[in-house]
């Protein structure tokens, strides 16, 4: 349908252009929008008649051949196989033809350009829209995201990872996002948004046989000519990863995932992988409560300076994947001395890291316990 909106935008940019007085009417064979604006609400029988009928192309030779019609020329309006409206320019159709074929062209070619505009306007509106279902725990609702990610042409059951892009600089938002969506291995199933802030989030697709051995490799791949154009422009970006999906209505714990390794997880590397910090996950969402009504006791009784040395040598070895040299290192001491220490520990409580793993798990809860 041809907005009258529209078609007053269409002839104030084409008569920039020509003297001549150029209509619109719609497929009511209504004028629309004019050059003249006294003739805009009248009826125009010959661009009805063009509309409802198969004639491309009518010319009048005299005023009031038929009711409100001057002379001149009348053509279709065609959009993508649809008869739209009737573009109509008023004088001599000897002298006004070629003019009026050329506007007929830019008439057309600008409804095309506006409508992809348009269409362009209402994926990303319905795209925040999904974005915000994704991220956001109130909008879970599966069949409202299944339905939504089916209007914009998203599959559910590809497996996906998110990758939080965190920019120094909100000024290079859209260029990064620019550089992700034009870079070799981003797919049309990829799903990416610019976020508030300095965020650019991506639900990347990943497939292949090896995907959970090798999905570091694939990441690493996509977004090589981005890190390649970061260090050309001197942009920088830490990126966090969270964990695999099949189902929209997870991607939001996905994204939280991505989030605790934001402010969880701090060191110099330009990346981190959330997998590669499950075990700090899991102790972290155990609850204070839960450690509190286990080890009040110990808390109590144990001496301070055994409190002390607890907390910094099972500390230590937790880092450390409970290797005892790498732990004495990290702590400054000869490994003698640390091994005494641990010892001391070992004593008091009867617990080995070594001996099983509940005894491990009892080291790290007391540890967690202690520490906070």
């Amino acid at each position: 349908m041809l907005e009258n909106s529209l078609a007053e935008k269409l002839i104030e940019q084409v008569t920039k252009y020509t003297s001549y007085n150029v209509n619109i009417m719609n497929e009511q064979g209504v004028i629309i929008a004019s050059r003249n604006p006294e003739r805009i609400g009248k009826f125009h029988e010959v661009a009805w008649q063009i509309v409802h009928g198969t004639t491309d192309i009518m010319v009048t030779e005299n005023d009031n051949e038929y009711p409100g019609v001057l002379s001149g020329i009348n053509m279709i309006i065609e959009i993508e196989g649809k008869r739209e409206g009737v573009v109509g320019v008023t004088g001599n159709p000897d002298e006004i033809r070629p003019i009026a074929l050329i506007i007929k062209m830019a008439i057309e070619t600008l409804i095309k350009y506006e409508n992809q505009k348009m269409q362009a306007f209402r994926r990303q509106t319905r795209k925040d829209r999904f974005m915000e279902m994704l991220t956001q725990k109130q909008y879970r609702a599966p069949q409202d995201i299944q339905k939504l990610a089916a209007e914009l042409n998203y599959r559910e059951d590809l497996i996906r990872i998110p990758i939080l892009c965190h920019l120094q600089s909100a000024s290079d938002q859209e260029a990064f996002l620019h550089s992700i969506k034009n870079g070799r291995e981003h797919l049309t199933q990829d799903i990416s948004f610019q976020m508030e802030d300095r965020y650019i989030l991506i639900f990347k697709t990943l497939k292949g046989e090896h995907l959970f051995s090798d999905y570091k490799f694939l990441l690493a791949d996509y977004l090589k000519s981005t890190l390649k154009w970061m260090r050309e422009e001197e942009i920088c970006c830490t990126f966090y990863v969270g964990t695999f999906q099949t189902s929209f209505s997870q991607y939001y714990y996905s994204y939280q995932h991505c989030k605790w390794l934001e402010t969880h997880i701090f060191g110099e590397h330009q990346a981190f992988y959330f997998y590669d910090f499950i075990g700090e996950y899991i102790t972290s969402c155990i609850p204070r409560q839960e450690l509190q009504q286990i080890f009040n006791v110990f808390a109590q009784k144990l001496p301070e300076d055994f409190r002390k040395n607890y907390i910094e040598i099972v500390g230590s070895l937790i880092q450390n994947n409970f290797n005892i040299q790498n732990a004495a290192r990290q702590c400054f001491m000869h490994k003698n001395t640390f091994t005494y220490r641990y010892n001391k520990i070992r004593e008091v409580l009867r617990l080995d890291h070594q001996r099983s793993m509940d005894d491990t798990w009892m080291l790290i809860c007391l540890y967690l316990y202690l520490k906070l």
